[in-house]
């Protein structure tokens, strides 16, 4: 009687092995050892990992998904911009035409926008309610969805062109890069356009095709000036501040630069696709470190575009043609 159950536990065997077959491929263990500066210096930056779908954030499959894989699209494609805060990071897929929204607790992703609602979305923001607000540059809006990812609204920007976008919730402020304006358009967070700042030109408060915007824990403004090759701070209501930054083809000037963040302390990041890297500045303008070169491998970057700094300090940088989101963390000093 006990060898007739041999082709039951056998064929059972087979069943769990299959099973287990389809699940998520194997990732190769991200390095722990990347730094910058290297040594001697003492490190500030260090590399923590690179998410290219949900299993990069801990997914856990389900019964169903283990045996006919998953039902929605997971991979990242051509990221341009992100956002990251209370464990959640946006990425704006201009490939995918949607944002891809990771919860990191959750270990869930959700597809926002993915409807033909948003054209190119090339910055995407999460307020503390999760309601996520999409710049789609063709379609001359910031679009407004639930935290479901469901369409709510959208605001228009007339005959203008939306690229970056930055939150100040304690303000109801909505600040957004207008790039045939050459402006920056501030909203409430109801939708109401609230004032404005900026022409064309190169003059103190003015721009030539602004591409990226943020807002740090004081509500200082930091708009990156991308033709004019700077980073112009501006006060929350728009009075102009200070400025840095030149072009040029070396360390501590500006090629292609395509997006912007700060630090708890104060340090400003900008992205330049030109060089494969972030740089890395203080408030005076003063560069202190640049982080990356050009490949696929871990801490290097092909097109990197947007960036973003969560409330840990850790860096998230959207690395178009490797179709991933890089994490870094920044290390304060002791």
């Amino acid at each position: 009687m006990p060898y007739a159950l041999c082709p039951m536990r056998y064929a059972l065997l087979i069943f769990l092995l299959f099973i287990s077959a389809c699940g998520p491929t194997p990732r190769p263990p991200e390095p722990d050892n990347l730094f910058w500066p290297l040594p001697p210096e003492p490190p500030r930056i260090h590399y923590i990992q690179s998410i290219y779908s949900d299993d990069d954030i801990g997914k856990v499959y389900s019964f169903s998904e283990k045996l006919f894989g998953k039902d929605y699209i997971d991979r990242l494609q051509r990221p341009y911009g992100v956002f990251a805060r209370g464990g959640k990071i946006a990425a704006a897929d201009i490939g995918m035409q949607a944002v891809l929204l990771f919860d990191l607790a959750a270990k869930r992703l959700t597809l926002v926008g993915g409807d033909g609602t948003i054209r190119y979305p090339s910055a995407a923001v999460v307020d503390s309610a999760g309601n996520v607000y999409v710049a789609d540059g063709p379609g001359g809006k910031i679009a407004l969805y639930t935290p479901k990812g469901k369409y709510k609204t959208a605001f228009l920007l007339k005959g203008g062109k939306p690229t970056g976008l930055a939150l100040n919730e304690q303000r109801g402020r909505l600040y957004v890069t207008d790039l045939l304006g050459h402006r920056v358009v501030v909203f409430g967070l109801d939708g109401k356009q609230l004032f404005e700042f900026g022409a064309r030109g190169d003059a103190n408060g003015q721009f030539n095709m602004p591409l990226d915007v943020t807002v740090d824990a004081q509500g200082t403004v930091y708009v990156l000036d991308a033709r004019n090759f700077r980073v112009q701070l501006f006060d929350q209501d728009g009075k102009f501040i200070s400025k840095f930054g030149s072009a040029g083809d070396g360390p501590g000037f500006f090629a292609n630069p395509k997006g912007i963040a700060v630090d708890s302390e104060g340090h400003v990041y900008v992205t330049d696709a030109a060089f494969s890297n972030f740089q890395i500045f203080d408030r005076a303008g003063n560069m202190l470190l640049s982080v990356g070169n050009l490949g696929p491998r871990p801490g290097e970057m092909h097109l990197p575009a947007g960036i973003s700094i969560d409330e840990h300090d850790r860096i998230y940088v959207a690395d178009q043609l490797n179709g991933r989101i890089e994490v870094f963390q920044y290390l304060k000093a002791e």
